[in-house]
C-alpha cells in the first residue's frame, strides 16, 4: 500500500499504459535511504501482473563482479537465448552464466541483451524492474543505460531506484528517462501510513514520530517499532523520545556502521549526546558533550563525516534514522552518562528532571521532580511525568498517591487503556486513603467507554441547546489542546460545531464533528462519539444525504442498545430524521417525530426545534398542535435568555412562526419582516427558508412570479450551501410555477402538475400524501387524476404503476 506519492503514481501509471500500447520508457526514483523507493518498485510490479515482470535488486557484496545484476535480470529469459542469432546467443551464455565475463566486449553484450529483450517483448510486453541500482556493477550499469535507451521504441518499461548521493550518471542521463526525486512524505501520508501499519500508536505519539521521521517512510516504520508497548501506548518523555532501552533492530543499522564505525569514540560519544536529547539546540548538547570529555574537533569531524548537520546554535542528525541507531546500539552506560550530563547542563528545569529520571531509578529527588513537574504540564506530559515518578518512588503510599494523579491525567487525556492499568496499580495497593479516588477513575473510564449508564459530559451543548458563542467554543478548543485534555476535547469540538452550525458555517462544523469523532474512535470514547455520529446525521439530513443520515442513525441506535449512553443521542437523530421528511415535504411524519422529541421531558427545548415543530404542523393541516410550541418561543424570545441568544435566532424565527399561522394578506407583511432579521443578521440558510415558506405561500396565493423571485433566491443559497435536503422542495415549487406559466403538455397531453400527480400515484402515493408532498389540497390531487386518467388510457391507480415513464413526461 502506498502513503502519498501521487505525482509518483501517475508515471507508474502513464509508463505501463504506453508498454502496453507498444512503447516504452523510463522512470527513475531516486531518494536519501529509506524514502520508499522498493514500495513504488513494488507497486509498479503489482500494476504490471498482465505483463512480463523482470525484477532484479543491486547487493553491495557483487559490485566488484562484472554484470552479476544483468544475470540476476536476465535469469527468467534464458530459456529465450536459443532464439538468437549463434553468436549472440554464445555471447550471453559466455558473459552472463559463464566465466568469460573479464574479457567480454561490451558492446557486443549491448547488443546481445537488447536482442534478447525485443525478442521477449515480441511475445508478452516485458517490465524490468531494477532496486538499489547504486549498489550494481559497473557493467551491468553501463548495459542497461545502453539499452534504456531505446526503450521508447520498444514495448519495454523500466523502473529504477537509487539512492540520491550515488546516482549513477550513466543511466541518469538517459534521454527516454522522467528522473523523480522522492522528498518524502507530507504531513498526512504519514499519518495514514502509521495508523495503518502502527495501529497501537496514540494519536499523541503518532504525531512525536511523524515530526522524527521526517517523511521518511523507514523511519516512519522503524522509530515506530522502536518503542515499547507503554511508550506506544502514550508514556513519552517529553524531551527524549528514547529514554528507555528499545530494540535496536533497523533497517539501516548496517548502513551506518558501514560510514560512521569508523569515526573516534568521543566523536560519537558526541552524536549520542545530540540522539538523547530532541531538542535542536547545541548550547545544551555541547555543554554535556564538553562534560564527558568532547572536544571541537569531535563536532568537526561528525559535521565533516555526514552524521550531523551543525549550524551556529543548532545540531541535528541528517538522516532521521541516524539518531535511531545511534541511541538504541550504546550501552546503558553509556546512556546514563550521557542523560546525567544533560540532566546538569543549561536546559530548561523540566527537561532536566526528565534526564534526571532516564539515568536513574528510585530516588526521592527525582520523585518529586516529576511530580511538580507534572503539576505545571499539559495532561499527557503529566500523565508520564506522574508515572514515572511512580516508578521512582521508594514508599507504597506514594507510589499508590502518584498511580492515582497519573490514571487522573491518562483520563483527562483520552488514554484509557493506560488509565485502567494505573488504576489497578493503585488498587494494587490496597490502600484506604486511594479507594474513592480509584472508583472515581474507573467510573470515568466506564463512562466515557458507554459501558455503564453513566453520562461523562452533562454539561455538553448538543444542537438542542442554543448555540455557544463560537469566540467562547474555539478558546476551549484551544485550550484542551494545550492542556492535552484529550477526554474533553471531543466534547469541545462537539461545542465548537454546534457554534459554527449556528453562524452557518456547515462545513467547518462536519470538520470538528470528524475530528471529535477520529478522536473518540482512537480512545475509546464511545459515547462522545455515538454523541458527534448523532450530529453529522443532522448535518447528512441538511445535505439531503439520507442514506448516510440512516446509517447513523443506525449505529447510534446500536451503541443506544447496548449501552445507556447520553440521552441527547437518540433526540438528535429524531431530529435528523425529521428534518430529512420536512426537506422531502413529508411532513406528516416529520410532525410525528417533532412532537414526540418535544414531549421527551429528558429534551432540552431550543428554538430551532420549536421552529420546525411549528412548520411542520402547519403543513400538515394541524395547527392546533403548533399553539404550545408558539407560545414557548414567544415567551423565550420576550425572556432574558433572548439577550444572550445570537442575534435573530429568536425574533425572525418568531416572525417567520407568525408568517405560518396566519392567514391573509396579513402573512406577507410577517415573512417580509422575518426575511429582513435573518438578511440583517447574516443567517443565511434560515433566510432561504424564510424565502421557501413565502414562495409557496404566494405560489398558492396564485402569484406565481413574484413565487419565483423568492424560490430562485432559496435555491441559489440552498445551492451554495450544499443543502439538497431543501432544494428538493424549492425545484417542486419552481416546476409548478414553471408548469402554470409555460402549459407545456407531455406526449400524453398531460400539464406538468397533472404528470407530477400521476408519477406519484404510481408508485403508490395516497391523496393526502401527495397533497403534502406538492403542497397542494387532496381535492386537487383528486381532480388532477381525474383529468389525466382519460388521457392516459387508464381506469383505475392500479394500472397506472403499468405505464412506462415515457409514456407520462
Amino acid at each position: 500500500m502506498l502513503f502519498g506519492y501521487i505525482p509518483e503514481r501517475a508515471a507508474i501509471d502513464d509508463l505501463l499504459r504506453r508498454t502496453r500500447s507498444g512503447s516504452g520508457g523510463v522512470v527513475e526514483f531516486t531518494g536519501e535511504l529509506g524514502a520508499g523507493k522498493s514500495s513504488l518498485l513494488d507497486a509498479a510490479a503489482e500494476k504490471a501482473a498482465d505483463l512480463k515482470v523482470l525484477r532484479a535488486e543491486g547487493c553491495r557484496p557483487e559490485v566488484q563482479y562484472p554484470y552479476a545484476l544483468l544475470g540476476l535480470l536476465l535469469g527468467p529469459l534464458a530459456g529465450q537465448v536459443a532464439e538468437l542469432p549463434q553468436e549472440q546467443a554464445a555471447q550471453l551464455h559466455a558473459v552472463l552464466w559463464g566465466g568469460e565475463r573479464d574479457t567480454a566486449d561490451l558492446l557486443r553484450v549491448c547488443d546481445a541483451v537488447l536482442a534478447l529483450l525485443r525478442t521477449a517483448a515480441r511475445k508478452r510486453p516485458l517490465v524490468c524492474v531494477v532496486d538499489d541500482l547504486h549498489w550494481a556493477d559497473r557493467e551491468s550499469v553501463e548495459v542497461l543505460s545502453f539499452v534504456a535507451r531505446r526503450a521508447g521504441t520498444e514495448p519495454i518499461a523500466w523502473f529504477l531506484s537509487e539512492r540520491e548521493d550515488t546516482c549513477i550518471d550513466a543511466v541518469r542521463t538517459s534521454p527516454a528517462g522522467i528522473r523523480m526525486p522522492l522528498r518524502g512524505l507530507d504531513e498526512g501520508a504519514a499519518i495514514r501510513m502509521l495508523k495503518v501499519r502502527v495501529p497501537d500508536l496514540v494519536p499523541s505519539v503518532r504525531q512525536r514520530v511523524t515530526e522524527e521521521a521526517r517523511g521518511n517512510p523507514a523511519a516512519l516504520r522503524d522509530i515506530s517499532y522502536a518503542l515499547t508497548p507503554a511508550q506506544r501506548a502514550g508514556r513519552i518523555n517529553p524531551f527524549t523520545l528514547y529514554d528507555g532501552t528499545p530494540s535496536s533492530g533497523t533497517s539501516a543499522q548496517a548502513e551506518f556502521y558501514e560510514r560512521f564505525g569508523g569515526l573516534a569514540d568521543r566523536t560519537l560519544l558526541l552524536a549520542l549526546t545530540v540522539a538523547a536529547c530532541d531538542a535542536d539546540d547545541l548550547r545544551p548538547v555541547w555543554a554535556a558533550a564538553y562534560d564527558l570529555g568532547c572536544r571541537d574537533e569531535d563536532l568537526d569531524q561528525a559535521e565533516r563525516s555526514g552524521l550531523l548537520e551543525v549550524s551556529a546554535s543548532t545540531a541535528r542528525f541528517v538522516h532521521p534514522l541516524w539518531r535511531l541507531v545511534m541511541y538504541c546500539n550504546a550501552t546503558a552506560i553509556q546512556r546514563n552518562a550521557v542523560h546525567t550530563a544533560l540532566s546538569r547542563s543549561d536546559t530548561p528545569h523540566a527537561a532536566r528532571i526528565w534526564h534526571a529520571a532516564a539515568a536513574s531509578y528510585e530516588s526521592d529527588e527525582v520523585t518529586t521532580g516529576l511530580a511538580e513537574v507534572a503539576r505545571h504540564t499539559p495532561h499527557e506530559q503529566a500523565y508520564a511525568a506522574y508515572d514515572r515518578a511512580a516508578a521512582h518512588a521508594t514508599g507504597r503510599g506514594q507510589r499508590a498517591q502518584y498511580y492515582v494523579a497519573a490514571a487522573d491525567s491518562a483520563v483527562e487525556a483520552g488514554l484509557f487503556d493506560e488509565a485502567a492499568r494505573l488504576a489497578d496499580a493503585a488498587a494494587a495497593a490496597d490502600l484506604p486513603a486511594h479507594r474513592l479516588r480509584v472508583a472515581k477513575v474507573r467510573a470515568a473510564i466506564d463512562g466515557e467507554r458507554g459501558t455503564t449508564a453513566m453520562d461523562p459530559a452533562p454539561r455538553t451543548l448538543t444542537l438542542l441547546d442554543e448555540p455557544p458563542c463560537r469566540r467562547n467554543a474555539e478558546d476551549h478548543v484551544t485550550q484542551c489542546r494545550d492542556s492535552g485534555a484529550g477526554r474533553r476535547l471531543p466534547y469541545a469540538l462537539l461545542a465548537l460545531g454546534n457554534a459554527l452550525l449556528g453562524e452557518d458555517e456547515y462545513a467547518r462544523a462536519r470538520e470538528a464533528f470528524r475530528e471529535g469523532l477520529e478522536l473518540c474512535e482512537e480512545s475509546g470514547q464511545s459515547n462522545c462519539a455515538a454523541l458527534l455520529k448523532s450530529h453529522l446525521a443532522w448535518c447528512a439530513a441538511f445535505e439531503g444525504d439520507e442514506a448516510r443520515c440512516s446509517a447513523l442513525a443506525q449505529e447510534c441506535q446500536a451503541h443506544s442498545e447496548q449501552h445507556q449512553g447520553p440521552a441527547a443521542v437518540s433526540s438528535v437523530v429524531l431530529w435528523a430524521h425529521a428534518r430529512t421528511g420536512m426537506g422531502r415535504a413529508r411532513y406528516r411524519g416529520a410532525l410525528a417525530q417533532l412532537t414526540a422529541l418535544w414531549g421527551c421531558e429528558s429534551t432540552p427545548r431550543s428554538a430551532r426545534l420549536a421552529a420546525d415543530l411549528v412548520e411542520s404542523a402547519v403543513r400538515s393541516a394541524r395547527s392546533g398542535l403548533a399553539e404550545r410550541p408558539f407560545k414557548w418561543l414567544i415567551e423565550l424570545n420576550s425572556g432574558p435568555s433572548a439577550q444572550m441568544a445570537a442575534p435573530s435566532s429568536y425574533d425572525g424565527l418568531v416572525a417567520r412562526c407568525h408568517a405560518l399561522l396566519t392567514e391573509g394578506e396579513e402573512a406577507r407583511g410577517w415573512y417580509e419582516e422575518a426575511a429582513a432579521l435573518f438578511e440583517k443578521h447574516g443567517n443565511r440558510v434560515e433566510w432561504a427558508r424564510c424565502e421557501l415558506l413565502y414562495g409557496e405561500w404566494l405560489r398558492r396565493s396564485r402569484r406565481r412570479r413574484e413565487a419565483r423571485e423568492h424560490l430562485y433566491a432559496a435555491e441559489a443559497v440552498f445551492t451554495e450551501y450544499g443543502a439538497r435536503g431543501w432544494l428538493w422542495r424549492v425545484r417542486s415549487e419552481l416546476a409548478v410555477c414553471a408548469a402554470k406559466r409555460k402549459a407545456v403538455p407531455s406526449r400524453a397531453g398531460l400539464t406538468e402538475q397533472e404528470a407530477n400527480v400521476v408519477r406519484l400515484a404510481a408508485r403508490g402515493r395516497t391523496n393526502p400524501q401527495i397533497a403534502e408532498e406538492l403542497f397542494v389540497s387532496p381535492r386537487t390531487v383528486a381532480n388532477h387524476l381525474y383529468r389525466a386518467f382519460p388521457k392516459l388510457g387508464v381506469t383505475s391507480r392500479a394500472q397506472l404503476s403499468a405505464l412506462r415513464p415515457d409514456e407520462i413526461c
